[in-house]
């Protein structure tokens, strides 16, 4: 029983990855169906029942695919959002590998956050870093999320994907977070 409670916590622990670049979409797994963000030239998971949102301004794109329907507000309790910001020298002053650098580092230490995991690596194009943390502000619910900024060099393109929701879930939740971003599509041409 140690032993299962052991891998069970491993995987709950492990790195999702962006793995898909340029392929064609796949047979989504039981429970999702792709929803094409063609702004983007991307495609992501949406598990069944799950809500989708765009908010697509010039060069900033900003999807949100959430298990409970988003307000006027824009606040949602689990889901996971993916920001695309193309040019990102132009409004970050920094080309986009040394932006999610900079942004990736800052995360998980904000007011009331502790760092659980961090990494980087490089897949093709993209140089890929990833956070994990827990948020326990004052008067909210503790929280767990995953940050995952990917940085295409050659288009200086951002793509910067933020999975979170109430800690008390997160073992029901984080399976459907890593089968999202494990599965997510781009372009890297973009």
């Amino acid at each position: 029983m140690r032993y299962l409670l052991a891998i069970l916590a491993l995987l709950l622990t492990l790195p999702a990855r962006a793995q898909r670049l340029d392929t064609p979409l796949a047979e989504p797994p039981a429970g999702f169906h792709w929803q094409p963000l063609p702004e983007a030239r991307a495609a992501l998971l949406l598990p069944d029942g799950w809500y989708f949102r765009p908010e697509v301004q010039k060069n900033n794109l900003t999807y949100y695919l959430t298990q409970d329907q988003m307000g006027e507000s824009g606040q949602y309790q689990a889901g996971l959002s993916l920001h695309v910001v193309r040019r990102a020298k132009k409004y970050t002053r920094l080309p986009a590998p040394a932006y999610a650098e900079r942004l990736m580092l800052r995360a998980g230490f904000g007011q009331g956050q502790r760092q659980q995991e961090q990494g980087h690596r490089t897949e093709g194009p993209l140089a890929l870093r990833w956070v994990r943390y827990r948020e326990a502000l004052p008067d909210a619910e503790p929280r767990m999320v995953y940050q995952l900024a990917m940085a295409n060099g050659k288009t200086d393109t951002l793509y910067l994907l933020v999975f979170e929701g109430p800690e008390k879930e997160w073992a029901e939740l984080w399976p459907l977070g890593q089968t999202m971003v494990r599965e997510l599509t781009l372009d890297s041409k973009l």
